[in-house]
C-alpha cells in the first residue's frame, strides 16, 4: 500500500500529542515494501516545525539533529511534482475542500498516487473523507 504523510502526523512521533501512540503503531507497520511518500514541501515544513520547537524550548538542538537523522532512515519517497497542471490541481482541491494550498498539496499527492493519507490536521482529514481518500488508522485505535 502507498501512503502519504504530512508533518502533523510525523511530528507526533517526537512532540507530545494525544495521537502519538497511534502514530507510532502505524509507523511500526511500515516495512521495506511500504511506499511512503511526502511532497517536497514536507521537508521545509518540517524544518519550520523543528525550528519553532527549538525556539520554544520544546526540543534541544541535539534532539532536532537526531529527529532529522531518524526521519532520513525512513527513506520517504519525495515527490517533486510542480508546474501549471500540478498548481491547478492544488488550487482546485484547496477551493473545493476549503484548504490552504500548502495543506492541499498532501491531498493532491494522495489522490494522484491513490494512497492512504496520514494526517492529524482536522481540515485535511475532513477533506479526505469527502474526497474518498483513505486515512491511515491504527487498527487498535479504531
Amino acid at each position: 500500500m502507498t501512503s502519504v504523510l504530512d508533518c502533523s502526523f510525523c511530528a507526533a512521533l517526537f512532540l507530545s500529542h494525544d495521537k502519538s501512540g497511534e502514530v507510532l503503531r502505524i509507523f511500526r507497520t511500515f516495512d521495506d515494501s511500504a511506499e511512503v511518500l511526502v511532497p517536497v514541501c514536507f521537508w521545509d515544513e518540517m524544518t519550520g516545525l523543528l525550528s519553532a520547537a527549538l525556539a520554544r524550548g520544546r526540543l534541544k538542538h541535539s534532539d532536532v539533529l537526531e529527529i532529522i537523522r531518524l526521519l532520513e532512515l525512513y527513506h520517504f519517497g519525495t515527490d517533486v511534482s510542480f508546474g501549471a497542471d500540478h498548481t491547478g490541481r492544488i488550487l482546485d482541491l484547496s477551493q473545493l475542500y476549503n484548504l490552504r494550498p500548502p495543506v492541499a498539496v498532501y491531498l493532491e499527492l494522495a489522490v494522484r498516487k491513490n494512497a492512504a493519507l496520514g494526517t492529524l490536521n482536522g481540515a485535511l482529514r475532513a477533506a479526505c473523507v469527502k474526497a474518498g481518500v483513505e486515512l491511515l488508522r491504527d487498527s487498535k485505535a479504531g
